[in-house]
């Protein structure tokens, strides 16, 4: 059987949630039998690295020249150049938390992308100066694909990370990497997953609620425990939950953070004039 790779990155600031959030989770809940996990290291401590290591992940130290946003996707393809795999999830690592098992998604639509279709409309002030500004008018009234979950072959990933790698002018700057992606896989076409797969609050009508630190979803008809939550924000303050993790005693609504990314892209192009940067990503 081929195997599979989860392919996460962290610097020092967020190796000990990846640790004792990000990876425990996804231990205690996704079935790893056939699965590798991978950290890109970008400068994580000697510390870190070394318990990530006893914990049977794969690390993979990188060069910083640039933001890690956008880094990560070269340093990805050239550590798949060098390693064989079939399917490929590739995950933000310092701000998600797995609550249930996603490996079934390893094994769907396996020539095509997948990832989450957010809510969220393309417009002018999503623009990133890191990118063609042709790409707006592509994009332009598209529903965004978010970055932070995506499946895909290995193949195709290492495409598609060196058509990346290409399209991004600026390679210091946070966040074109959302912009370039959705253009690349709106182009080629992708399989949409559902809003489980990558929960933000910012890009779902769906009700939802807290229960011993657990997020879950609720209908008239069924509660259903998320899979993968995802507390998207730029800054800790722009972040929808506070003391964000894996176990009892986490998971509090910020306010602040909370209306920020309910509002979301209608406040975007104020942050990026008042402060040079978004919300989230």
């Amino acid at each position: 059987m081929k195997k599979h790779a989860i392919i996460t990155s962290s610097d020092e600031k967020f190796g000990d949630f990846l640790i004792m959030h990000w990876l425990k989770s996804l231990q205690d809940n996704v079935n790893l039998k056939n699965i590798d996990t991978v950290v890109l290291d970008y400068g994580l401590s000697k510390d870190q690295r070394n318990k990530l290591k006893k914990k049977g992940v794969i690390v993979k130290e990188c060069k910083i020249n640039g933001s890690i946003t956008t880094l990560r996707f070269r340093d990805m393809a050239d550590f798949l150049r060098s390693n064989k795999y079939d399917q490929i999830l590739s995950i933000d690592g310092g701000d998600i938390i797995f609550q249930a098992d996603i490996s079934d998604k390893f094994e769907e639509k396996k020539t095509r992308f997948r990832a989450v279709l957010d809510d969220v409309i393309v417009t002018k002030y999503t623009l990133n100066n890191g990118l063609p500004k042709k790409i707006i008018q592509y994009l332009k009234n598209k529903k965004m694909i978010n970055a932070g979950v995506i499946f895909g072959s290995s193949s195709n990933f290492i495409r598609v990370c060196h058509e990346l790698e290409t399209l991004i002018l600026n390679k210091n700057v946070w966040g074109p990497d959302q912009i370039g992606l959705s253009y690349l896989l709106h182009e080629e076409g992708f399989w949409p997953i559902g809003l489980e797969y990558n929960f933000r609050v910012c890009t779902t009508g769906k009700k939802y609620f807290i229960s011993n630190s657990k997020f879950y979803f609720k209908d008239r008809k069924n509660i259903e425990l998320i899979p993968i939550v995802h507390n998207a924000g730029r800054r800790n303050a722009y972040r929808p939950f506070r003391n964000f993790g894996y176990g009892n005693g986490h998971n509090q609504i910020n306010l602040f953070g909370f209306i920020l990314n309910k509002l979301g892209p209608k406040l975007n192009f104020i942050f990026e004039i008042i402060y040079g940067e978004k919300i989230s990503d």
